[in-house]
């Protein structure tokens, strides 16, 4: 479970963030801003993705063995991660406080954009570090929260190959 501390320090740097990125988006167009969001993301989630990699050890990840190295980006921004089903094809996870949604949600920012907004970041970075790991897994939400209440729903698949 996350630290409220981290949850905290996490949502207070993202409303930085996100106030940044509306600032840019204004200058620039909101288009533009989020390839470029997405670039830098997928950037770092591709350094993260080959340092794990290289640190573990380990060639070819199944999806549990890389839950277990993955689970601290978005724990460390202090997201609570519950894991609901586990095997080595499969992970489903819930993430119930998170604290891009919540720093967003504070920030008077619609669901609809909240969920736009985690496809070009923290989801971009955790799809590309988990391909590093091993280009047949696959990070996806398949459920995104409609209200501050309820969780994402998300999983890292192994495809047959």
């Amino acid at each position: 479970m996350a630290s409220e501390d981290a949850l905290n320090a996490g949502k207070t740097a993202l409303m930085l963030y996100m106030s940044y990125f509306n600032a840019v988006a204004q200058e620039i167009g909101t288009e533009k801003a989020t390839a470029l969001q997405a670039k830098v993301c997928e950037n770092m989630g591709e350094m993260q993705g080959k340092m794990i990699k290289e640190q573990a050890g380990i060639k070819e990840f199944d999806a549990k063995t890389a839950w277990s190295f993955l689970r601290n980006m978005p724990e460390s921004f202090g997201s609570s991660i519950e894991v609901l089903e586990e095997s080595p094809q499969r992970v489903v996870l819930k993430c119930g406080k998170c604290s891009i949604y919540e720093a967003a949600h504070a920030l008077g920012i619609d669901n609809n954009t909240i969920e736009t907004m985690c496809q070009f970041s923290s989801n971009r970075t955790l799809e590309t570090a988990t391909k590093q790991l091993n280009p047949n897994l696959t990070f996806q939400v398949t459920k995104f929260r409609s209200a501050p209440d309820e969780p994402c729903i998300e999983e890292i698949v192994l495809s047959s190959t």
